[in-house]
């Protein structure tokens, strides 16, 4: 059945907010002024490196001290000029030729001098191409993209550097990438900052402990710490606005990592953050009830925003050892849970439904997921295919170990509720730990447990960026070797197969009939168990004024507002 979409729900209340309140926070020396945007969020970052970036939070970080060469409108999802302020494709639709903006600079920061050039971008693409620890995003940006991307990557495995050939400088402003594929696709991956271009000097002097970026905002490294990112206007920004104002407007951006999303409400509801990503499910019918009496002020004082999100929530199976290296046990499991369920008691309709046609979610108007078959609650199925397994009503299964990430108490709830479900329709044991993420990634890096809690937010607006995590060409036969962002290591020639045809296709209609079989063949492996697809309640202050939310998490503070203004309460 194909999944009607929730609409979008715009919910505004007038609550007063008090003034922003000091938590705590050792700023003394902080360099932010007084237009301070602040943000709760759950997630630990362990890395901002670009190259190491591998979770939302330390994409948001590093997008802010770090640019690439093209942007993302945060309204529309549309590409815009970011350091290369212009580009033309050739008409062998292969060769894309930049033209750098003029008098770019990187930040003020560890003794960095002169403009940004194409020797800048040369020395980015080359560090993207090097094998070496840490450097996971190779296959997301260059590996099978970039001519010679890939003999440049080998070279560097026997510590040579050799030529990458589809990298071409011109001139101090201009260069061209001669690409393998379709070009739309890279210039949308050019956007996320994975790809954003790098002082070599900075590089040279720190290696990844460098935060100096070309991004609008700098990192205060005197008062940030693991859980608190100060970050302060960056006055060599290039960009201005049509006045001729430099940009951003406010002075910085404070980004504190919280221990659950309960503790980000709270501080939002104190008046100490003006933005949170997630309202607690089992808090919102609370928030919506109490709020909603108190809708007196013009303006409002926050807003409660739930929209579809280009994201999906899944457990994934250890599927390189027992027991789930047995394709009917995962499909019994996956057919033995039931969505809907866990949408309506769970997260309290927080989801736009369960993800029944696969991983990618229907955000994509030409993608037709609906006609992906996909895991329906179908208990005679499961316990079919569980005795299939060898495994009749449970008997003989040893009981499964399931790890999900703390700091959100919906993990924990869905978890009880997942074993709740396989315990009383299948009688399949199951425990569940929660860790910090970290923790919980390395396990699962490491493959030391049975299922583990994950989730995908698209890096750039396409199902290739959904389908990037199960293509198993970078996994070896040692299953202790990293192959991010396939962390499951899953390999299956076909699939691979129809990926790089999606990913090679000249246009994107194309393109998705192969992502299409490719998901297929994904889903009927079962390597995952897709549960929904997201829908979070954000919360957000009506003080912050061109301050846009949208599908893939991207925020972009270049041009936000920041009003405070009394509200004022209607009789």
């Amino acid at each position: 059945m194909r999944f009607s979409l929730f609409s979008p729900i715009l919910l505004a209340f007038a609550i007063f907010i008090g003034s922003c309140k000091n938590d705590g926070s050792k700023e003394n020396d902080f360099k932010g002024g007084n237009k301070v945007v602040r943000i709760a969020e759950v997630i630990i970052p362990v890395n901002i490196f670009p190259h190491r970036i591998t979770n939302i939070v330390e994409g948001l970080i590093a997008s802010q001290i770090h640019e690439g060469l093209v942007r993302v409108n945060p309204k529309d999802l549309s590409l815009m000029p970011g350091l290369a302020e212009k580009w033309e494709i050739d008409p062998d639709g292969k060769t894309i030729t930049f033209h750098l903006r003029k008098g770019l600079k990187f930040q003020d920061k560890d003794g960095v001098e002169g403009n940004i050039t194409s020797k800048d971008v040369k020395f980015t693409f080359e560090l993207l191409c090097t094998d070496r620890p840490g450097n996971v995003h190779f296959h997301t940006v260059c590996k099978d993209r970039v001519v010679g991307a890939n003999e440049f990557y080998q070279e560097s495995m026997k510590g040579k550097k050799g030529q990458l050939k589809g990298f071409k400088v011109i001139d101090d402003l201009t260069f061209s990438i001669t690409l393998l594929n379709s070009p739309s696709i890279f210039l949308e991956i050019l956007a996320n900052p994975v790809a954003a271009i790098l002082s070599e000097q900075a590089y040279n002097l720190k290696k990844e402990a460098s935060f100096v970026g070309a991004g609008p905002f700098v990192l205060d490294e005197k008062t940030s710490t693991k859980t608190h990112y100060a970050l302060y206007k960056n006055i060599n920004y290039y960009a201005k606005d049509k006045e001729g104002k430099s940009l951003p407007y406010i002075d910085s951006v404070i980004i504190d990592i919280v221990s659950s999303t309960e503790v980000a409400l709270q501080r939002f509801q104190n008046g100490n953050v003006d933005f949170i990503g997630s309202v607690p499910s089992n808090q919102l019918r609370q928030v919506v009830e109490e709020n909603i009496k108190s809708f007196k002020g013009s303006p409002p004082a926050f807003i409660l925003d739930q929209r579809p999100e280009m994201g999906t929530s899944y457990y994934v199976f250890n599927i390189n050892k027992a027991p789930f290296n047995n394709l009917k046990l995962r499909q019994a499991i996956n057919y033995g849970i039931d969505r809907a369920k866990i949408i309506d008691r769970v997260l309290n309709g927080q989801a736009y439904g369960p993800a029944i046609n696969g991983i990618v979610p229907p955000t994509f108007e030409f993608y037709k997921s609906y006609t992906i078959k996909g895991y329906e609650f179908d208990l005679e199925k499961a316990k079919k295919l569980l005795t299939e397994a060898g495994y009749p009503n449970g008997k003989g299964l040893k009981e499964i170990e399931l790890i999900v990430n703390s700091g959100n108490s919906r993990n924990n709830t869905v978890a009880a509720e997942i074993q709740k479900q396989l315990k009383n329709n299948l009688n399949i044991n199951v425990t569940f730990e929660s860790l910090p993420n970290p923790e919980k990634f390395d396990l699962q890096l490491k493959g030391k447990g049975d299922m583990f809690r994950d989730g995908w937010v698209a890096d750039y607006p396409s199902p290739e960026s959904f389908l990037s995590i199960f293509y198993g060409a970078n996994v070896s036969g040692d299953t202790t070797i990293m192959a991010y962002p396939n962390t499951i290591k899953y390999k299956n020639a076909e699939y691979d197969k129809y990926y790089e045809m999606g990913r090679d296709a000249i246009n994107r209609d194309s393109a998705a009939v192969s992502f299409l079989k490719a998901e297929q063949i994904l889903m009927n492996d079962a390597p995952i168990i897709a549960l929904w697809y997201e829908s979070n309640c954000r919360l957000i202050k009506t003080r912050l004024k061109n301050f846009f939310v949208n599908p893939i998490r991207y925020f972009d503070f270049t041009q936000v507002i920041i009003e405070d203004k009394k509200v004022e309460e209607k009789k």
